[in-house]
């Protein structure tokens, strides 16, 4: 039996071809795929190919070949539609982790920022899942902080909303995370699995991509490994105050009240 190479399993064999052609890549003789893996890579590589606006290719590749390991090693198969959809999933992820919001000022040096800050960008307009915008909010003269998101979905939905509050934590960063673990919960009670987190706190975004450096928050931090695992498909991500402030206003209204807190809805409390 002849043994199979690279670009057979990655480009040539009947699932990964359904897989390339779900995922929106033009599959024809003589353009693509081809007996050579030098011209099917640079089918995507070349900017005069037809291929090359296809930014989801790098990992679709990734998830063909998981695939086939999958598939030789443990006997298990994957529908092309679910390689697809996962690929394009993780591709949307990453390109809303190297965004931030149109304007917003950072130092000309980039030592100590967390890799995935860029100036200029916006965020897609077309993604999956679920948009978690989510705030905290203290001050120290209060007796409460304050909890706040906003969930918009793909499917064009009203946005769902939540604001909590809590005692007064011991500084605005705990806050923060708390305000962080309950949206990631309330995401998950309402069976979202598919979500992009977005916060105006950068300390957060470090925090979470570098947990080790963090060990004053550990028992925190071991809350949203813990529940991270509930997501097939997850991403936190830091915008500018100005693209958050519906998050921010729900936990500021949240801070002030005089009592006890906890709203979960589609329209806003009065």
């Amino acid at each position: 039996m002849e043994e199979e190479d690279i670009n057979h399993a990655i480009f040539l064999c009947p699932p990964a071809r359904q897989a390339w052609a779900l995922a929106h890549v033009p599959v024809r003789p003589q353009l693509f795929p081809t007996s050579s893996v030098y011209a099917n890579v640079d089918h995507f590589l070349d900017p005069i190919s037809p291929g090359s606006q296809v930014q989801v290719f790098p990992w679709m590749m990734w998830y063909i070949w998981k695939t086939r390991n999958t598939r030789v090693f443990e006997n298990q198969a994957e529908r092309p539609d679910e390689v697809a959809r996962v690929a394009e999933g993780e591709a949307l992820s990453w390109q809303e982790a190297q965004v931030d919001v149109e304007g917003e000022e950072f130092p000309s040096t980039t030592t100590g920022l967390t890799p995935g800050y860029r100036r200029g960008l916006s965020l897609p307009t077309i993604f999956m899942g679920q948009r978690c915008y989510v705030d905290g909010s203290w001050k120290a003269t209060d007796v409460f902080a304050g909890a706040g998101w906003c969930c918009i979905s793909s499917e064009g939905s009203p946005p769902m909303l939540g604001a909590t509050n809590f005692r007064r934590s011991l500084s605005p960063l705990h806050a923060e995370v708390k305000a962080f673990i309950w949206a990631m919960r309330c995401m998950i009670g309402h069976d979202f699995r598919d979500v992009a987190f977005l916060t105006d706190c950068s300390d957060l975004v470090k925090m979470v991509s570098s947990p080790t450096d963090w060990p004053a928050f550990a028992t925190y931090l071991d809350d949203i490994r813990i529940d991270r695992e509930e997501f097939s498909s997850f991403s936190l991500i830091y915008v500018s105050r100005n693209a958050n402030v519906r998050a921010d206003s729900l936990a500021r209204q949240a801070r002030v009240s005089l009592h006890h807190v906890l709203f979960v809805y589609n329209f806003p409390p009065n």
